[in-house]
C-alpha cells in the first residue's frame, strides 16, 4: 500500500483518510461485539460487552488525533514546488501539525532545517509565532540540539529567507540536522 511519510507533501490528506478508516472499523467492531453479545446471551452483561467497552480506548485515541488534524489542509502544490525548488534536496518537512498540552495545535506548513536554524512557515494568522518558536526550541534543547527556531507567517518573507540560505543536501548534511528533523517529526501528529 502507498505510504506518505510524516513531513511529506500529501501527508495530511492521507492521514485523515487513514484515521477515518481506523475510527470506522473500530466503531463497527464495537457495535458488532455488543450486538453479538446481547444476541448470544440475551443480556448485556457478558464478556463481549466488556471487550467492546475496553475497545473504546483505542477508538478515543484515534478520534482525538483526527479532531486535531481535521481543520488543517495541504498547501497548494504550486507553492510546495516553489519551496522545494529553493531548498533542493535539503531537509524540508511539510504539513506538520504540532500539538501542545497547554495551548492549541499549531500548523507548520513548511519547516526547513538548515545549519543556520530551523525556518518554519505557518499560514495560520492566529498563531503566536513566539510561543510556537519557543515550544519547538524547548524540544530541541531537551534533545541537546543547539539550533535557533524561526517561525514566519509572511509568505514573501519566508521565501526571501530561503533564497538567502545556501542549499544543503540531505545526503551530506551534518547528523545534528537529521536529529533535529527527527525531533520535529516526532512532536508532530
Amino acid at each position: 500500500m502507498f505510504r506518505v511519510r510524516k513531513g511529506s507533501y500529501g501527508y495530511l490528506a492521507r492521514r485523515k483518510k487513514q484515521l477515518m478508516a481506523h475510527v470506522g472499523l473500530v466503531l463497527a467492531g464495537i457495535i458488532i461485539l455488543i450486538v453479538l453479545g446481547i444476541w448470544s446471551t440475551g443480556t448485556r452483561k457478558n464478556l463481549l460487552t466488556v471487550v467492546a467497552a475496553v475497545s473504546v480506548l483505542p477508538l478515543a485515541n484515534e478520534l482525538v488525533v483526527l479532531i486535531a488534524v481535521w481543520k488543517y489542509h495541504s498547501r497548494p502544490k504550486e507553492e510546495y514546488d516553489q519551496v522545494r525548488e529553493l531548498v533542493g534536496n535539503g531537509l524540508l518537512n511539510t504539513e506538520l501539525v504540532i500539538t501542545s498540552r497547554t495551548d492549541k495545535s499549531m500548523e507548520i506548513s513548511y519547516a526547513y532545517i538548515h545549519e543556520k536554524g530551523i525556518f518554519c512557515y505557518s499560514a495560520d494568522k492566529s498563531l503566536d509565532v513566539k510561543k510556537a518558536a519557543d515550544y519547538i526550541s524547548g524540544f530541541m534543547k531537551q534533545n541537546n540540539l543547539k539550533t535557533e527556531v524561526f517561525v514566519i507567517r509572511e509568505w514573501k518573507q519566508f521565501l526571501n529567507r530561503l533564497r538567502e540560505l545556501e542549499p544543503e543536501d540531505r545526503n551530506t548534511c551534518d547528523e545534528q540536522l537529521l536529529r533535529a528533523e527527527g525531533v520535529i517529526r516526532a512532536i508532530a501528529v
